[in-house]
């Protein structure tokens, strides 16, 4: 546990994560200043939430240095780079900086299962909290989904499972941060704009094992090029899960074999009764089972949790049908490879919308894939220029200047029996608050074009 009380502390970020913090350092005696760079407008719901909190103060528009520097501990959100210049003179100083992640591990008093990775995080957080909670345990998805950490340790006792997902950004900041279940899904490009290199990212991914011990359980999927390196770096009990490809396969997991998925050794469920679409999704499957079962969860629990999991919004979210054009809502797909992911889980030809703040992300690698399955691609945002470069040659790709036009020119250039697929493959935050805020606005055009009875494009 850090001890807090009567400390002045610097929470540099008042979002989800920030006021959070800020509320559990209060309820702990701590002397607070929420800094934001943000003016008061674009912070309201958070500002209305913080005049409840004691001892705390909200210095907006600007982080002062001064106030930093004099603090004795720094709490930090996930947004915020860990080589902003304010933390990096902080550390230089000798001032602690954490994460929010950190901070509530320190009050936790719940067993941790975590699960990072570029793509999957959200589906496998969500089905094994589902899974805990249907074994008749307290199992709650947090840390980069629903509420923070922070928030969600006040309602936690020993006897149950915080469930976080665990972004890149959240394991630059930890230094006791510890799992008794971790999970890296898979290793991919992503956020290069913040990690600088690949090398920087897989780093940074692997810290999620950093502080496990014997007793503890490391999941890692067999099939992903990285994992031989992750493996060089468990202290715990190292188990596997996804596709083996055939090969035999020599440390305990969970599997995709055959028609099957079995769960160490034992079978569990045909693939035929899962109802969330794609091969990614029965990785995010195995893993989920895996978790589950290392939380002490009986395999008819798991296996009937798994039978009636629809998915998670957002993420290959079905988003309605008109005139024959099933649209898909999967704006969690914010990089190429879960792009790529996505055109696969579809037969039916695919327009394709594309495009947001470019995370440096390499759209070649999705030629192939759009040669075989998209008829057109829709280009929008701050990128769309880049998507054009780099796939103009590959299919017709065309520009739209809003997502009203976008989502309108993708329907009139449909196919009966085709698939209107939105996955940006970059940020949203060149147009909307966050990927939440881009789906629903997505969802809303497209009821604006169901409700339009004559099937015509009227947004």
């Amino acid at each position: 546990m850090i001890y807090v009380h009567g400390k002045q502390v610097a929470v540099i970020g008042l979002g989800r994560s920030g006021y959070s913090a800020a509320r559990l350092l209060s309820v702990h005696g701590a002397h607070v200043v929420v800094l934001d760079d943000k003016t008061p407008e674009k912070l309201t719901p958070f500002i209305e939430r913080s005049k409840d909190l004691a001892n705390t103060k909200l210095v907006l528009g600007g982080i002062e240095a001064s106030t930093v520097l004099s603090s004795d501990l720094v709490v930090t959100s996930p947004g915020v780079p860990f080589h902003h210049p304010v933390l990096k003179r902080a550390r230089e100083k000798g001032i602690p900086v954490i994460g929010e992640l950190e901070l509530a591990f320190g009050y936790c008093p719940a067993s941790i299962a975590a699960i990072t990775g570029t793509n999957g995080k959200t589906t496998t957080t969500t089905l094994t909290a589902a899974m805990i909670q249907a074994g008749g345990k307290k199992g709650i998805a947090c840390g980069n989904i629903g509420k923070a950490f922070s928030e969600t340790v006040f309602e936690l006792s020993t006897e149950d499972w915080a469930v976080l997902e665990v972004s890149s950004f959240q394991l630059e900041t930890i230094q006791e941060f510890r799992a008794n279940v971790a999970a890296i899904l898979n290793v991919t490009p992503d956020h290069l704009d913040r990690h600088e290199d690949m090398q920087g990212y897989v780093e940074t991914k692997a810290r999620i094992f950093e502080n496990q011990k014997p007793g503890d359980a490391a999941l890692l999927n067999v099939m992903d090029k990285y994992t031989p390196i992750f493996s060089n770096l468990i202290k715990g009990q190292l188990y596997l899960f996804g596709f083996t490809g055939g090969k035999s396969v020599q440390k305990p997991g969970c599997f995709v074999v055959g028609d099957q998925i079995e769960l160490l050794g034992r079978k569990l469920i045909s693939i035929s009764d899962l109802k969330i679409p794609g091969p990614h999704n029965l990785e995010n499957a195995c893993a989920s089972a895996l978790m589950a079962s290392l939380a002490g969860i009986p395999d008819g629990i798991i296996a009937k949790t798994l039978a009636d999991f629809t998915g998670v919004e957002h993420r290959l979210e079905p988003a309605g049908e008109v005139n024959g054009v099933r649209f898909v809502n999967d704006s969690k797909g914010t990089n190429v490879d879960s792009v790529m992911k996505a055109l696969e889980s579809f037969e039916r030809p695919i327009v394709l919308m594309l495009g947001g703040r470019d995370k440096a992300g390499d759209f070649t690698k999705l030629a192939p894939l759009v040669k075989e399955k998209v008829t057109r691609i829709v280009a929008f945002g701050e990128c769309k220029n880049k998507v054009v470069q780099q796939l103009g040659g590959t299919v017709t790709v065309v520009e739209a200047g809003s997502l009203e036009e976008a989502v309108g020119g993708a329907f009139t250039a449909s196919e009966k029996g085709g698939v209107v697929l939105f996955s940006p493959g970059c940020a949203s935050f060149d147009m909307f608050k966050n990927y939440e805020d881009r789906g629903r606005q997505f969802k809303g055009v497209v009821e604006k074009i169901a409700s339009n009875k004559s099937g015509k494009v009227n947004v």
